[in-house]
């Protein structure tokens, strides 16, 4: 069938060669242009081998040569179009699929490789998405023990680890045959990975990653220490994600490029897909935003409940420049004493903050050790005062008592009766 299709497509590209284009009519020699341009773009789009390619070029350039004397005409007749931008977009196309034919037949083995890594990568995934789910139906019973608790959060955090490294195990296969360099990748490769990217689901699978991992934060309750690996790995999942959203970019630009200068079907595939990957990117940097924003409210929130679930009042705070400053603010009214400081510096900061939350707040993306430093010697302070002035108190407390023992005794001597004299 295939072979029987290019015989009559040769057949009509060959056919206008019994007639030159200086014995045809202006319309003649349009018409013969145009229906020889037009089977041989057909010609090139379904061509699979390198060496249909080699003739397909070869016959290019037989077309630009036998209508060379008619450019001026076919200049007027094609506006806004010009003969020698139909033979360079001609070969524009040729290039890219003896490009990519070439890249098929070279790199077949590897790449067929790289497709087996990606769908056993694949499988992985989709066996942790249903241990997680199920995970999340455990840690949601009504009825469980803390240690039973604390140990399906474990679990669960391992599995959303795994998931993370497993996905960009992922992206490295699907980038790999181009050394993740996309600025010397051909048109044609970054086409190649956008594909890629769109088979194996891989920016919805992003997206799940942070819709996961909000739901884990809404569905657990966390220890201090717990969010200093959540942070972590959201921000180098973000900065992960930015490097290849500019990467995505690149390829669903060149699928974008590729559909314009496509025909049929590889031109609605590849439209399709640049479309697709520009949506999905949208949603995964919504998704992400979405996650940092929950990681963020339940750190704070949870810091804020160390306080008032002390009975400590200190100004409500949501991020670091808030917090720092609701601190000061306690700090120095503790100074004036309008606070009772005991409470919140031996109990809260000392016992809470300092032991559980450090390792949290000293992270570059909340306080930073810097800003911790100095909000911890304001805090220490306020402690050292408070400590000398109950020394003080106490000391005072101390001699007052021994002075009024001392003044009650000798009172209590001036008034006892002296001996009576002998008759």
């Amino acid at each position: 069938m295939r072979i029987a299709i290019a015989l009559i497509l040769l057949i009509a590209l060959l056919a206008p060669l019994g007639q030159s284009p200086a014995q045809q009519s202006d319309y003649d020699i349009q018409q013969s242009f145009q229906q020889r341009y037009s089977t041989l773009r057909m010609m090139i789009d379904s061509a699979s081998t390198t060496a249909e390619l080699d003739s397909l070029g070869r016959q290019v350039n037989v077309l630009a040569q036998d209508f060379q004397d008619q450019r001026e005409f076919l200049d007027k007749a094609l506006y806004p179009e010009s003969f020698e931008g139909q033979i360079t977009s001609l070969r524009q196309v040729h290039q890219l699929a003896h490009d990519r034919t070439s890249m098929i037949q070279t790199q077949g083995v590897r790449i067929s490789e790289l497709q087996v890594a990606v769908s056993e990568l694949t499988m992985r995934l989709d066996t942790l998405a249903g241990e997680r789910a199920r995970l999340f139906e455990e840690l949601q019973s009504s009825k469980r023990s803390e240690s039973s608790l604390r140990e399906t959060v474990r679990r669960l955090t391992n599995n959303l680890n795994a998931n993370d490294r497993l996905m960009f195990s992922l992206l490295d296969s699907l980038f790999l045959p181009y050394d993740r360099n996309l600025r010397q990748a051909t048109e044609v490769e970054k086409e190649n990975v956008a594909s890629s990217v769109e088979r194996a689901n891989v920016l919805r699978r992003i997206r799940d990653v942070a819709s996961d991992n909000v739901r884990f934060l809404e569905a657990t309750q966390l220890q201090g220490k717990d969010y200093a690996n959540l942070l972590d790995q959201q921000q180098q999942f973000q900065t992960r994600w930015k490097g290849l959203s500019e990467k995505l970019q690149e390829v669903a630009t060149a699928a974008e490029k590729r559909s314009a200068t496509a025909t049929g079907k590889k031109a609605k595939d590849g439209a399709r897909t640049a479309a697709a990957i520009t949506t999905d990117r949208t949603q995964v940097d919504s998704a992400l935003a979405l996650w940092n924003e929950k990681l963020q409210s339940s750190i704070w929130g949870a810091i804020e409940k160390e306080f008032t679930g002390r009975g400590v009042a200190v100004n409500h705070f949501v991020d670091a420049p808030s917090f720092d400053a609701s601190m000061r603010a306690f700090v120095a009214a503790a100074k004036e004493g309008q606070q009772e400081a005991d409470v919140f510096v031996d109990e809260v900061w000392k016992e809470r903050i300092d032991k559980e939350w450090r390792d949290v707040l000293t992270r570059e993306s909340m306080l930073g050790k810097t800003a911790y430093a100095s909000l911890d010697k304001a805090v220490s302070e306020l402690s050292q005062k408070t400590f000398d002035l109950k020394m003080i108190l106490y000391i005072v407390g101390i001699i007052a008592i021994a002075l009024a023992a001392w003044w009650f005794i000798s009172r209590r001597s001036k008034q006892s009766p002296g001996t009576e004299p002998a008759a």
